[in-house]
């Protein structure tokens, strides 16, 4: 009997696990949408439809504005971020996140190129996960989610982070501004030294007139080459960051805004039946995908029960069989 028990305890845990291996999913989509892969695209690469779109933006940006039934935000505190137009001597590197909430989450991604478009920045990084094959075939619910790491000129930072309500709900935003006038001063200075000290190696290296003096001088000029190629890369690269501002966006698609207002106060009996309500839920939501997971894998389970019911027959048979020899 315990064998038996084993063996149908055996088939039951095979069938689920062969269940389960239906449900798995890879991404395999397109972009916007609902896919996984995602290109870029840049202006050589736009079609004639984008253009217009784009040009359109540029002559008018009332098209960001927001419109009834779009994917607009609450109309919270409009973003700004923290850059001086009258500081332009400092040397200042501007970061800006936000998080977006949208429920056209493919007109919000437009909205992104456009906003791009406009102020004359460029995408660094993009990614966009979405619905695969899978969840858009058996109905489950799941939101598409971009991520955006944009350079936006200096000069256009303001108006970039002024327009991102027009994406969707803003949840979250930080800004952030590091001076670094005093290193790249410095910096500068020891590039100037630098260059000066080359072309006194280069003017001794001339006039050098023995092996031993012009291989010690080459072997310093190589070193103050090398550090003159570190500075000149530190300071471009900080030169970079300050003409291009950093901009994070992160997207999510979801079926309900987040309210920005602070939530009403239940009384206790409010919250009891708050909590109540929403175990019933779950509790529903929890049989109603049984109940789909077993009608969409019974053709499984039957044949895992059949080879069960042959199975325990030929132990049974077995069975009586060793008990005859014994009698």
């Amino acid at each position: 009997m315990k064998k038996i028990i084993l063996v149908v305890f055996a088939v039951l845990l095979a069938s689920l696990s062969l269940a389960s291996c239906g449900m798995g999913y890879n991404f395999d989509g397109a972009s916007t949408g609902g896919g996984g892969s995602f290109a870029l695209r840049n202006s050589a690469s736009e079609s004639a439809p984008q253009e217009m779109l784009y040009s359109a933006i540029n002559e008018d940006l009332s098209y960001l504005s927001i419109q009834p039934g779009s994917s607009g935000g609450s109309g919270g505190i409009p973003i700004t971020a923290p850059v001086d137009d009258d500081g332009l001597s400092e040397k200042i590197i501007y970061t800006v996140s936000a998080f977006i909430e949208t429920i056209d989450f493919d007109e919000s991604v437009e909205r992104v190129y456009a906003l791009i478009t406009y102020n004359r920045a460029f995408i660094e990084t993009a990614n966009i996960e979405g619905r695969n094959h899978a969840q858009r075939h058996y109905g489950w619910q799941t939101y598409r989610t971009a991520s955006f790491t944009i350079r936006v000129p200096r000069d256009r930072l303001n108006d970039m982070t002024a327009n991102l309500e027009t994406i969707g709900n803003v949840t979250t935003h930080s800004s952030d501004a590091q001076n670094i006038t005093a290193q790249f001063t410095d910096s500068q200075s020891r590039l100037t030294a630098m260059r000066v000290q080359e072309e006194r190696l280069l003017d001794m290296l001339s006039k050098a007139d023995n092996v031993t003096d012009m291989i010690a001088l080459e072997e310093r000029l190589a070193e103050v080459r090398y550090q003159i190629e570190a500075l000149t890369s530190t300071l471009r690269n900080w030169q970079n960051r300050v003409d291009y501002s950093t901009l994070s966006l992160y997207i999510y698609e979801v079926e309900v805004f987040t309210e920005m207002t602070p939530p009403p106060v239940l009384t206790y009996w409010q919250q009891i039946g708050d909590g109540l309500d929403r175990n019933v839920r779950a509790v529903g939501r929890f049989f109603m995908n049984l109940f789909k997971w077993l009608i969409i894998n019974l053709p499984v389970l039957v044949i895992l029960a059949v080879i069960a019911i042959i199975i325990t027959l030929i132990v049974r048979r077995q069975i009586k069989k060793s008990k005859k020899r014994y009698m």
